[in-house]
């Protein structure tokens, strides 16, 4: 059942956390049923947030992309659109704490899901979390 039911409520949409990867990996959410059709109004972002990470995990050059795909399906095993935003590690100081906020059009795929990518070099970062948000 889709959580944008005609009764949709915050709670219905928890903050959805998961961990971030090792260099050169991605790492994905759990998929959100938003409903077939369900967005004709478009007012609903998603937000995806990113701790701030030091220099020994994302060293300078290194990316983090922050990226929202969408799908007919809850398996993802066709991407249909993907909307990304890039930070990168720059000054030997890592990055700042990141959040990006997309759309996504009327006529969107059902399913939605957060995912980051990590650029190389860096140790893990499995022990931090991105955390993606839906905002009314």
């Amino acid at each position: 059942m889709s959580v944008f039911s005609s009764i949709t409520r915050d709670k219905a949409v928890d903050p959805i956390p998961f961990a971030m990867g090792a260099a050169s990996a991605s790492t994905v959410s759990t998929a959100i049923d938003i409903g077939a059709n369900s967005f004709a109004d478009g007012n609903i972002e998603f937000e995806l947030s990113i701790p701030a990470l030091a220099t020994g995990v994302i060293p300078d050059a290194s990316i983090v992309s922050l990226i929202l795909e969408t799908s007919a399906n809850s398996g993802f095993s066709v991407i249909l659109s993907t909307q990304t935003e890039t930070v990168t590690g720059a000054g030997g100081v890592g990055i700042a704490a990141t959040s990006a906020r997309f759309r996504v059009p009327s006529d969107s795929a059902q399913f939605v899901r957060f995912k980051t990518t990590r650029g190389s070099g860096g140790t893990s970062a499995a022990a931090f979390n991105a955390t993606g948000s839906v905002r009314f």
